[in-house]
């Protein structure tokens, strides 16, 4: 993993601060390591560590970057499924509510909220919306935009998981965060990656039964290939295709 002493346009590194550092919202302080792990000028998780000893601060800021440089992939998706939730909760959701409501009682959509849907929305989701009232499609886009935000979502936490090294072979450090807000510290690095990768793997999972009828009926594989790949049961291949 690069070092730097300050931020970059581009690139994966970690800017290391050695010196007197600061924990909690007490401000307590101690001699030690700050590692900001950076995608460009966006930061993607902060560590404070504390070690006496500037050439020992930087030798263990050195290591600890090495240690999370496995995880940088997963990471980065996971920064896009954050911005994407966002979007979702704070934008198209609330769009969405707002479009059904008038939709129910009457009445356009503000001006605002329907210009900001239609930045939210593709060409395509613009085509191919169709009015459910007598006013302007906003319900339907808006039902377009919140399923492909969604989509995107899904996606993004199954390729986390994809790219995730074993957690039992290269573990984060607990001392990872999160980027906090108004100098406040971060969720714990490790608790919301390991949230993200459950939520990736329950998505997979969800996948499994459509994904094995689909082998057989369509991509033409034996139960007994579906079997030997998956280690899922004959019995649970048998329920889920017909005789």
């Amino acid at each position: 993993m690069d070092i730097a002493t300050a931020p970059r346009d581009k690139g994966v590194y970690v800017i290391r601060t050695v010196g007197t550092q600061s924990w909690g919202e007490e401000s307590w302080q101690a001699h030690g390591v700050h590692l900001e792990l950076m995608d460009g000028l966006q930061p993607l998780a902060v560590c404070r560590l504390e070690v006496t000893g500037t050439l020992a601060a930087e030798e263990r800021g050195a290591e600890e970057a090495r240690r999370i440089e496995p995880w940088v992939r997963t990471l980065r998706y996971l920064a896009v499924v954050k911005r994407l939730r966002g979007s979702l909760a704070h934008g198209a959701e609330r769009l969405l509510n707002e479009a059904l409501d008038r939709e129910r009682f009457g009445g356009p959509m503000e001006e605002e909220d329907s210009s900001q849907l239609r930045a939210m929305a593709t060409a395509e989701e613009l085509a191919s919306a169709t009015p459910g009232s007598e006013y302007e499609p906003h319900a339907p886009l808006a039902r377009l935009v919140v399923a492909r935000l969604e989509r995107q979502i899904d996606e993004g936490l199954r390729k986390a998981l994809a790219f995730a090294p074993d957690p039992a072979e290269l573990p984060i450090h607990p001392a990872w965060e999160l980027p906090g807000l108004g100098g406040m510290p971060g969720e714990s690095l490790a608790q919301s990656v390991a949230r993200d990768l459950l939520a990736g793997w329950a998505s997979m999972r969800d996948l499994r039964d459509p994904l094995i009828t689909w082998a057989v009926q369509d991509a033409g594989l034996t139960r007994t290939e579906v079997q030997q790949t998956t280690s899922v049961s004959r019995s649970t291949i048998n329920r889920l295709l017909p005789a």
